[in-house]
Order: structure tokens, then sequence, then C-alpha cells
């Protein structure tokens, strides 16, 4: 998936349901201002009016933006920084992050695993069978991992290992853990974030940073997701959850 095709569900999502909430305004709401309690009528008519424009505003929106990066995606002037990622909010209720690269193509997401497929992950890596399971794709690879969280502990699970993830400590703005040999801290300075293995910043989020070239096509407040290119993918993977899931 590219961003295009995020914006253009997205405008799609919209368009439907301002033509819903037209309906509802033409067919219910309108004619029944006369018949019914005036106080009442108006304030739903005014709370239907009200989602009707707004949803006619974001179809609008992302008709533009979905515009935008068609010629971005064509040109591709942006692709120019391979570790930096926007994390975008995605329309898949069960995808809890997004992340595409400067191109505007999806290069990782997290799952919140359930169904068929939740029981038979729990089975096959022998994690019981309650706890959240979250599982991590990096595009192009496939699923380079899980994390499976419940009262009793939280695991790390890649091809060939469950590694588990102990939280050493907790304070206010930072929060530690143990996996394996290595120990990580998230720092939480404001509303970003930053994530430290034995001490040295592996991986960043942040707000407000948005290159103003990429503006015509990104809301300037989109989080950019920095990370060191010297990490393995299963390393990405666990340092992705550990600075999105706590």
């Amino acid at each position: 998936m590219n961003i295009k095709e995020h914006y253009t569900f997205m405008s799609r999502l919209y368009f439907h349901q301002s033509i819903l909430f037209t309906v509802v305004f033409m067919v219910v709401i309108l004619p029944n201002l006369k018949k019914a309690d005036l106080f009442l009528s108006n304030l739903a008519g005014l709370a239907v009016f009200l989602c009707m424009v707004y949803f006619v505003l974001r179809f609008l929106y992302f008709s533009y933006k979905s515009n935008a990066v068609s010629i971005m995606l064509s040109t591709g002037p942006m692709a120019e920084n391979n570790e930096t990622f926007l994390l975008i909010s995605s329309h898949n209720a069960n995808c809890l992050m997004e992340a595409y690269s400067s191109d505007g193509i999806r290069r990782f997401s997290i799952f919140n695993v359930k169904g068929k497929e939740r029981r038979s992950s729990l089975k096959n890596y022998e994690l019981g069978k309650r706890g959240r399971l979250f599982k991590i794709n990096e595009h192009g690879i496939g699923t380079t991992g899980y994390l499976h969280i419940e009262q009793s502990g939280t695991s790390f699970i890649t091809s060939k290992n469950k590694i588990p993830v102990i939280i050493n400590s907790k304070g206010g703005k930072s929060l530690c853990f143990i996996v394996g040999p290595d120990q990580f801290e998230i720092k939480k300075p404001y509303s970003n974030r930053l994530l430290l293995k034995n001490g040295r910043p592996v991986m960043s989020i942040k707000k407000g940073l948005m290159p103003i070239k990429w503006q015509q096509y990104f809301s300037p407040n989109t989080p950019l997701l920095k990370m060191d290119t010297s990490l393995s993918k299963e390393e990405r993977s666990l340092c992705l959850c550990l600075l999105t899931l706590f």
C-alpha cells in the first residue's frame, strides 16, 4: 500500500458518509421540521447538518491529498532519507501503527491480532490462551515478529526465538526494559518519545518537525519516526513495539 491508496480510501469513506447524512437531512429532517417539536427538530437538524458539512470538508481534504501525492509518487521528489518515516493513522481498526517512508510507500505496521490467527499463533508459539498479541509487519519482507502481553509477563517472538521482555523500572517520563542481554529505556519528553538501547539512542517519535517541502503532501503535525539504520529487522520490530505500545 502507498499513501495515495490510503488517502483515496479515506476520501471514499467520507464521500459515502456525506451522502448518507445528506439523504438523512433531506428525507428525514426537512420534512419533519414543522411536524415535530420545534426545539428538538431544530437541534437534530443542526446536528445532522454540521456532521454533513464536516464529512464534506474531510472528503475534499483527502481528495486534495490524494491528487497531491499522485504527483509526488510519479516524480519521487521526496525520496531522500531512508531513516525517517511518517506515522499515518490507519483506516484498519486492528492496525495500531503504520509508518510510511518519504516516497509515500508503507514500510511498517503493527496489528492487534484477533480471531483464528490469534488462536493459531498462541498455540504455535506455546503462549497459552490469554493476553494480547501484536504482529509487526515490515512490508516487502513480511511478518518480522510478535509481542505477547499478559499479566504474567511479556514476550517478544521471532521465527527463531521467544525472548522475555522484563519491565525493569517505571518513572514519570521514563520506562526501562531488559530484553535478553540488552537494556532499553523509553523517555517521554512532552509529546515526543525516545528509545535508547544500552544508553544509545536508536529510535524516536517527534511532532512538529515536518520539512516544509513535505507539508503539501502530509499534515504538518504528522509524527516523524526516526530509526538507526544499524538495527536488524528483529531489533526494528522490538523497538517499534516498545516505542508505540508502552
